[in-house]
């Protein structure tokens, strides 16, 4: 019995031994980390599908859960022109200017057409599904998604990384100028010049506060918008519209007579007696340089840069005088570049202007009472100064609604009636609408 129980011992001290002397087992290896997402390729379409979703912009109503509206999609879709610029391409008119024009096929298949009435962009920069059904969809406006469409609505990712992934930072008014221009008043790569205007096409008119207030609104509004949009646009109309005389100038088909004012030549000789009556800085029935786009900035600089408006006015002058003569290419681009120049250092002191609303009211007031030049210019400039005398009283209406009901706004209204028909358009007639306005202020 004693050996049994010593043999016993034994063994557990033996098996206690083994024991001891195992290893413990390694640790389990941690599992390999996942891989970084991938970083989409910044730069292509991707379609309005992407957008459209309920939970982020293609609500049927403002779901007010972010800073966002979230029915974006919605409001382009039901309510927007520019979702409904592409089949504009299949009326009679547009059928009727592909063929003035001699294009290749159809209106609605024409590059000339399509750059303006649909997100025309090469295949090769397409990684989703564009369809010109679409007309003017979000990425045209917004920029191609690709590089930041996934990223933009995680936690902490900003405004400035989705600008730096090819969105177009239309929080910055130059930035949505130049954008909204190169369509409503053209560029080098697309641009309704008087072959268009012959064969068919609208003339453009496009004042940029006043024609973004008119769409069906999908963003918030703030200080991008009212006084100092109107003021920044109107600078950059100037620019652009001189670097698209300077490269006509240098072009082939010199002379371009979008350039120029239409109604020195079109109008009807039974009403023009006013042009006698009121005669000619030159020669008599030459074409003329329109004004359009310097008629309202020059007031403008008078309060944002007094000091530009003595540089530019003798510019300003000259290239009038040279584009009426049209025999001096040359010296319309020399010109028009230096004028471009001073032009461009304007902008951003146009955008650092502020605006009370006493200045709203002056800026109205001086529109009003700008009797001369309106008399020696043409139904452009007249329009541009309705458009924005239109702009500056929505700025004020904003802060005392009872204007909106005011005879002001009736008298403003007025001065639309009298650029209507603009070939039965007389000066005359619509500086006694101005005085109107400003008497009813």
């Amino acid at each position: 019995m004693k050996n049994q129980l010593l043999l016993g011992i034994s063994m557990m001290a033996l098996a206690a031994g083994a024991f001891a002397q195992t290893p413990a087992p390694a640790p389990p290896a941690a599992a390999p980390a996942p891989p970084p997402a991938p970083v989409s390729e910044p730069g292509k379409y991707v379609g309005v599908a992407s957008c459209a979703n309920s939970g982020c912009h293609g609500s049927t109503h403002p779901l007010k859960a972010t800073r966002i509206l979230q029915n974006e999609y919605y409001t382009w879709l039901s309510k927007g022109r520019h979702a409904k610029a592409y089949n504009v391409l299949f009326s009679e008119r547009s059928a009727r200017i592909a063929r003035n024009m001699h294009v290749a096929g159809k209106a609605y298949e024409a590059s000339v057409c399509l750059d303006c009435h649909s997100t025309n962009v090469p295949k090769t920069l397409v990684s989703g599904r564009v369809d010109r059904e679409d007309g003017i969809q979000c990425e045209a406006c917004h920029g191609p998604a690709s590089g930041w469409r996934d990223e933009h609505t995680q936690p902490g990712w900003t405004h400035e990384q989705s600008v730096a992934r090819g969105m177009t930072d239309l929080r910055t008014i130059t930035t949505r100028g130049n954008l909204c221009l190169s369509c409503h008043m053209g560029n080098e790569k697309r641009e309704v010049d008087h072959e268009l205007i012959a064969s068919g096409h609208p003339l453009l008119a496009f004042e940029l506060d006043n024609y973004s207030e008119a769409m069906p609104a999908h963003w918030n509004w703030n200080d991008t918008h009212g006084v100092r949009a109107w003021a920044v646009g109107q600078a950059v109309a100037f620019r652009d519209s001189l670097d698209n005389l300077s490269r006509h100038a240098r072009g082939d088909k010199w002379p371009e007579f979008s350039d120029m004012s239409c109604f020195n030549c079109h109008h009807a000789l039974k009403n023009s007696t006013w042009r006698q009556e009121r005669g000619w800085e030159g020669r008599a029935g030459l074409p003329a340089w329109s004004p359009q786009r310097w008629a309202v900035l020059r007031l403008i600089v008078d309060k944002a840069s007094p000091q530009s408006r003595a540089a530019l006015e003798p510019l300003v002058a000259q290239l009038a005088t040279r584009v009426g003569r049209m025999n001096d290419a040359a010296g319309i681009a020399s010109t028009a570049d230096e004028t471009r120049r001073i032009a461009d250092t304007l902008v951003a002191r146009v955008e650092a202007t502020s605006w009370s609303d006493s200045d709203v009211r002056s800026m109205i007031s001086t529109l009003a009472s700008d009797r001369d030049f309106i008399l020696r210019s043409d139904v452009g400039a007249a329009e541009q100064t309705a458009l924005s005398i239109q702009s500056l009283a929505t700025v004020l209406t904003r802060r005392n609604a009872k204007l909106a009901r005011s005879p002001f706004m009736k008298s403003i209204d007025d001065l639309f009636v009298e650029i209507k028909d603009r070939e039965d358009y007389d000066p005359n007639r619509f500086i006694e609408k101005l005085r109107a306005v400003k008497s009813a202020m």
